[in-house]
């Protein structure tokens, strides 16, 4: 799971050697930097239970995490600190899936992911430990029936891993058209997307230090 950014990474480079459909101008700028800053914005979409243990309680989870760090570009290695901040879970349409009853009651706010702390994991990889929290919750007793019950909360450990990408990357927009990239390109050519694991989708956005 931890890798699969990484492995963006090196696809990202490795195509970058070739020079079909390079935009030169973001090469030109590019390769003279030493030192980038970068903001990575992750996003996490998609469908997940959102109460504790197996029962039927599901919801469109959407979540934000943002980390910055600087890069040098030489070493391709993550320099300097490091800053973590989450945002506010939110979800929508709250089902018990699979079922026919009433959805879940919420007896309080589920979070997703929540950091606790992050470490390097490598030279090029930034480890995020976090805690996922479940509320107490009215659930259906489904399959013997659709009254309700109530159930504890709990919580999980949870990790992300955000890799250290070349800005260099900027020069290939051509990349992201190619069928099945896990890259894709902002149209203002100042960021890149690549889909990670979980379904988190994390967006790059680097400015040259120097």
């Amino acid at each position: 799971m931890g890798h699969t950014l990484r492995i963006v990474a090196a696809f990202v480079g490795l195509l970058g050697l070739q020079a079909g459909s390079m935009d030169f101008a973001a090469a030109q700028k590019w390769s003279a930097a030493k030192v980038v800053s970068y903001r990575v914005e992750g996003v996490h979409g998609g469908r997940e239970a959102v109460v504790f243990g197996d029962y039927e309680g599901k919801a469109e989870v959407i979540d934000r995490i943002t980390v910055e760090f600087t890069w040098d570009v030489k070493k391709r290695s993550i320099i300097g600190p490091v800053t973590v901040k989450d945002g506010k879970t939110e979800l929508r349409d709250l089902k018990s899936d699979g079922t026919n009853c009433p959805p879940p009651q919420l007896n309080g706010e589920y979070e997703h992911f929540q950091s606790v702390s992050h470490s390097m994991s490598s030279r090029d990889q930034i480890q995020v430990k976090g805690v996922r929290t479940y509320p107490p919750a009215r659930v259906s007793n489904y399959p013997a029936s659709c009254s309700m019950r109530s159930i504890p909360g709990g919580k999980e450990e949870a990790f992300l891993w955000v890799a250290g990408m070349g800005p260099e990357a900027l020069d290939m927009p051509s990349l992201g058209k190619m069928p099945g990239s896990p890259i894709s390109f902002a149209a203002d050519g100042k960021s890149f997307s690549v889909k990670g694991a979980g379904n988190w989708v994390w967006t790059y956005r680097p400015t040259i230090v120097q």
